[in-house]
């Protein structure tokens, strides 16, 4: 498995839509932003937020976009996290 990581908002945006994900948060916490439509995520209740208000949460949580473009997978990671 061959897995990638992005902070790029263009590059994140064209595989969301391009695997059918959407731009999301939970329910009244717009800073927690999550990914609509993913699958492989933990069943959430979410809102739908609009990709700059989405993109505006992830740079400010300094979060990075890590996916499998094979299988379709993805998760959001901190940026901050350094190895042992």
């Amino acid at each position: 498995m061959t897995v990638y990581e992005t902070i790029n908002p263009s590059q994140i945006r064209m595989w969301c839509e391009a695997n059918g994900y959407w731009p999301a948060c939970l329910p009244g916490k717009p800073d927690r932003v999550r990914i609509g439509g993913n699958p492989f995520a933990e069943p959430e209740e979410l809102e739908l937020l609009d990709w700059d208000d989405w993109f505006a949460a992830f740079e400010a949580r300094q979060l990075k976009f890590v996916y499998d473009p094979v299988q379709g997978w993805c998760d959001m990671q901190s940026r901050n996290v350094r190895p042992d």
